[in-house]
């Protein structure tokens, strides 16, 4: 496996952050240090998946009782994105 090398030049506060890092996360290394914070932030830049809902058409239609909402599909999908969004920053409840 060829792995390319890398070298830069840093400021100190750029070696501030990553020593946090480092301690924060429990790193032994800048190279692992440096390679996880690319890692997570190329993932946050991912391209969700277009949704397909082609399959639930006419789902709720067919239970029993029927429609019992007037929103639209968009505006159910915009519910359940905000929920979702949401829900991490829920704490649990105690039962």
């Amino acid at each position: 496996m060829y792995m390319a090398q890398i070298n830069f030049h840093t400021t100190p506060e750029f070696e501030a952050d990553l020593a946090k890092l480092m301690k924060d996360r429990n790193l032994r290394s800048k190279f692992e240090s440096i390679r996880l914070a690319v890692h997570e932030a190329a993932g946050s830049l991912a391209v969700p998946k277009p949704r397909d809902w082609s399959k639930l058409v006419g789902f709720i239609d067919r239970l029993p009782g029927g429609r019992q909402s007037s929103k639209t599909g968009a505006e159910l999908e915009a519910e359940i994105d905000e929920e979702m969004e949401a829900a991490p920053n829920r704490r649990p409840t105690s039962r």
